[in-house]
């Protein structure tokens, strides 16, 4: 923006925003005011539109920018003007009314708590709001503001820097006693005392509580916890404010986790037990969202104290474990909410009782996860009158799911055959299909952990499955199909039932309810049970010819294709090259077919236009077939030698045919890939004309992938020395296409995929080839091209180029062949790129990059210091200096940054640095 707009016409751009009628004409008033607020000049004219409050639309906008203006650009500002910011901000929420829209206020609350956290000048700022904002008319306000302090000081946004966090903290623990004092004013005035206030004062206090501002001792003679408490005791309390009141409670329960005060721990589970009482009758009024309040408070009782519970003498159980008792009452609940509010208690009671391994103890605690076990079952029931099945991404089917996975964490208390056994009772008195399908539902759930050897339940359990009539509800059919998948472990050790099993699962594929069902079932006793399976592989085959003609989802076909694969795994040799070859055939036919079309259609995902669903199946199949039982030999032909070269034409024209569609691209290479990996060494006859490929493809469509599939061959191929040249030309032709499109605007970013595929070939060819790597003329320019990309946060990218440096270092220190000559280009590679490198990483990591990246950081800094500790020390002092570090940027000691200095020279371990790198780096987030 080269000069100032005038208030109006931003007043017009706003106007034009909310109310205009022109799409195009909103978008472009949109951009518009995205560059205004990135201006400098969005400052003075934010103010005044707030002075001369237009209308609502200007005066929110108005606000919204000098909230977001201080929070991300407060470094723009001189620091003289930061006490006439302070006070504009000051008049504005004086100006601020009863009829002042409540979002706009809300705007300038959080600027004025954000404004206190970035100005450390402002020493006493509490104190101050207190005394500027403590009429009657403005408490609400300056409620607002005390409560927005705490929550914004944890705000990420606000970059303020552990030092000036730390600072706040103190300053608002010093002021916590004029808090008190106000919110006590606030209450006792019962003139001017509103619900209002009322609920504010209880906010406040939690925001407080919850950053651990106000002394835990406080609590006994506070007035706030107290009205908290008389709320949630009165069946009369309006919903806003047994809201706060909840969250005030379970403000200070969380405190108990990590602070200790005996005699108030046992007034504040006495407290919550009597909530009890107001909770039932919650239930009879039908009110849910107090249900769901007490269910809070309940169950943030029972995490706060599980350790204590946990640690206790089985003998003699901790006071609070009958707060266990509570929480089940409201699992008992008829809405499933309620019990999913309490899943992280029982996945933390499961977790600390599994580690600690204590017989007793579990004792202890086993009576209420049977009983939990038998609630959740109840609430895993469908309505009576529900047609058809649960779609996956409906809310009851993620519940149920969540379910099944929490009684797979909690079933070794109680066993998973007494769960299995409990829930056959309940099968046996089941009226209603419903009831039926929950305890089969959960059955499941714990099916592969029961014990070959149990043969009282699970055989008839099997034998009442198999006979459910097919008129019975379509929802009991599906998951009595699914608990026969998760049984096939134990079908493996009853042979004798395999072919009653497989005529119901053939039966299933045949009905299009089933079909999906039933082959994902087929295929796990495929994986199951090898074995017996081996006599039925003609009868698979015929099920694989006429995969398309059965209603199955993509996943599941593909799922009978890697069973048969698994079968032929462990066929004698003859037998295992006549079955693969008729497997992969099953694919390749319909793939070619597409390909012949002269008139090509529209490829519609999943269909049987779709190249992928037969690309996939090829994968899975050179995936899975790891031939056995002696099938390879060495120095002989692999089984699946000649049906990879057989079927590489149809993969090499499918890499052309397709070019230009990345997601069949991307397929054909994966199935290419695991054809390589099947074969190994073997597979040479390929690379030559399959390298060729890929460096004319990579030139048109810069598919990422090609690069991926390159890295697969020099991961298979780079041992082999009269293949590395030919793989040094790849790598060098992948080069130019690669940089030219790393090169443009946001290249980087807008291509993370295209860096951790490229640095993943350049690492593999280092890890299989180094000396011949480092001899190569581009190495230098992929070296600078790696630190350009360190600063790039894409997980997968980041790791990748991490690696490559991490591997290129290492190189230099591995004491085996060509240990001499790769010491010296390691050494002389390092001179040149160690100060920009780290320089680089170290304001990258401070600055930018998120924590998980910081384990590889340490390992290459590591690396580095192995090889010239003296030169990356100094390194390191230069890029702390170069560090920003002024007054509008978070302050660092230098104490601090000595201390780093210190920490990550004479680090003994990568995992050293990466913490020291941790530590840091809150200084300025």
């Amino acid at each position: 923006m080269d000069g100032p707009p005038s208030v109006d016409l931003v007043v017009k751009a706003v106007n034009s925003l909310y109310n205009g009628q022109d799409p195009s004409q909103k978008e472009e008033a949109g951009r518009w005011l995205q560059e205004y607020q990135n201006s400098v000049y969005a400052w003075t004219i934010s103010d005044q539109l707030l002075q001369q409050k237009r209308d609502i639309e200007t005066c929110y906008f108005a606000a919204q920018t000098l909230r977001s203006k201080i929070q991300s650009k407060f470094h723009e500002l001189p620091e003289n003007v930061h006490e006439s910011l302070r006070n504009s901000l000051l008049e504005h929420l004086n100006a601020v009314t009863g009829t002042t829209d409540s979002v706009i206020k809300t705007q300038l609350c959080l600027a004025m708590a954000d404004l206190v956290l970035l100005m450390p000048e402002w020493k006493n700022a509490v104190p101050e709001l207190i005394q500027r904002l403590a009429e009657s008319s403005k408490i609400l306000t300056l409620l607002e503001v005390l409560m927005l302090l705490p929550e914004e000081i944890e705000s990420r946004h606000l970059r303020l820097g552990e030092n000036r966090r730390k600072e706040m903290k103190e300053q608002l623990q010093s002021s916590a006693d004029g808090l008190n004092q106000l919110l006590q004013t606030c209450l006792s005035n019962t003139t001017d005392t509103t619900l209002d206030i009322q609920i504010l004062v209880i906010k406040c206090y939690s925001s407080w509580m919850t950053l651990h501002l106000i002394p835990l001792q406080s609590l006994h003679s506070s007035s706030v916890i107290h009205l908290a408490v008389s709320a949630l005791s009165h069946h009369s309390t309006p919903g806003n404010m047994h809201d706060a009141a909840s969250d005030c409670v379970i403000s200070v329960l969380t405190r108990f986790e990590k602070e200790s005060d005996p005699a108030l721990e046992r007034t504040m589970f006495d407290t919550v037990v009597r909530f009890e009482e107001p909770y039932q009758h919650a239930v009879s009024e039908e009110d849910m969202e107090k249900c769901l309040n007490y269910c809070r408070i309940f169950t943030e009782l029972g995490e706060s104290f599980l350790f204590h519970m946990v640690t206790s003498p089985p003998s003699s159980p901790h006071f609070t474990v009958p707060i266990l008792d509570t929480v089940l009452l409201c699992c008992s609940h008829p809405d499933y909410e309620l019990p999913d509010l309490t899943f992280n208690l029982w996945y933390r009671l499961s977790e600390e009782l599994y580690n600690r391994n204590d017989d007793n103890l579990i004792q202890v605690f086993k009576p209420y996860i049977e009983r939990l076990i038998v609630c959740l079952s109840r609430h895993c029931q469908m309505e009576p009158d529900m047609v058809g099945c649960l779609g996956d991404d409906e809310d009851f089917a993620e519940f149920r799911t969540r379910v099944s996975d929490l009684i797979k964490d909690c079933a070794f208390i109680v066993g998973s055959s007494s769960v299995f056994r409990q829930m056959y009772g309940q099968l046996q008195q089941a009226n209603q299909w419903e009831q039926t399908e929950a305890a089969l539902y959960v059955m499941q759930a714990v099916a592969r952990y029961i014990l070959p050897d149990e043969d009282e339940v699970v055989p008839a359990v099997l034998q009442q499955v198999l006979a459910l009539p097919h008129t019975l509800h379509q929802a009991v059919r599906v998951t009595a199909v699914r608990l026969v998948g998760e049984l096939s472990e134990w079908i493996e050790q009853h042979p004798e039932i395999l072919q009653a099993v497989l005529q119901h699962l053939l039966q299933g594929l045949q009905d299009p309810v089933l079909a999906s069902e039933a082959a994902t079932a087929l295929q796990s006793v495929c994986s199951k049970c090898r074995k017996q399976m081996a006599q039925h592989f003609s009868g698979l085959v015929q099920i694989l010819e006429q995969l398309d003609k059965f209603n199955i989802k993509p996943e599941p076909a593909k799922g009978l294709v890697k069973g048969a694969a698994l079968i032929i795994s462990i066929m004698q040799k003859d037998q295992l090259e006549s079955a693969v070859v008729k497997v992969c055939e099953l694919q390749v036919k319909p793939l070619c077919a597409l390909m012949e079309k002269q008139k090509q259609e529209k490829i519609v995902k999943n269909s049987v236009n779709d190249p992928v669903l037969y690309l996939d199946r090829l994968a899975d199949i050179f995936r899975h077939v790891t031939p056995s039982n002696g099938s390879v030999v060495p120095s002989s032909p692999h089984p699946c030698k000649g049906v990879v070269e057989a079927t590489w034409p149809a993969l090499s024209r499918c890499c052309d045919h397709y070019g230009d569609n990345e997601r069949v691209t991307e397929r054909t290479c994966r199935t290419i890939r695991f054809a390589i990996r099947c074969l190994g060494i073997q597979s040479a006859c390929l690379l030559q004309p399959l390298v060729t490929q890929l460096i004319r493809l990579y030139e048109l469509h810069k598919h990422s992938c090609y690069l991926y599939l390159g890295s697969i061959l020099v991961d298979e191929f780079g041992g082999e020395s009269g293949c590395i040249p030919g793989l040094v030309q790849m790598v060098q032709a992948f080069i130019s296409p690669t940089y030219s499109l790393l090169a443009k605007a946001d290249g980087l970013r807008n291509n993370p995929g295209t860096v951790d595929d490229f640095f993943r070939l350049n690492a593999r060819f280092m890890q299989r080839a180094p000396m011949s790597y480092l001899q190569t003329e581009f190495l230098m320019s992929v070296v600078e091209c790696g630190i350009m990309s360190v600063s790039l946060e894409h997980r997968e990218a980041n790791t990748s180029v991490m690696k490559f440096f991490h591997d290129l270092l290492s190189a230099g220190r591995t004491k085996d062949k060509d240990y001499e000559a790769r010491n010296h280009l390691v050494v002389n590679l390092h001179s040149k790129f160690a100060k920009p490198l780290l320089e680089t990483l170290i304001t990258s990591a401070v600055l930018n990059l998120p924590t998980y990246t910081y384990a590889d950081i340490g390992d290459v800094i590591f690396e580095m210091l192995q090889h010239d500790r003296s030169s990356v020390s100094g390194f390191l002092e230069n890029a702390l200096k170069n560090l920003p570090n002024t007054s509008s940027t978070p302050a660092v000691t230098t104490k601090q940054l000595v201390e780093f200095h210190k920490s990550v020279t004479s680090a003994e371990r990568p995992i050293d640095i990466s913490q020291a790198i941790r530590e840091f780096s809150r200084l300025w987030r």
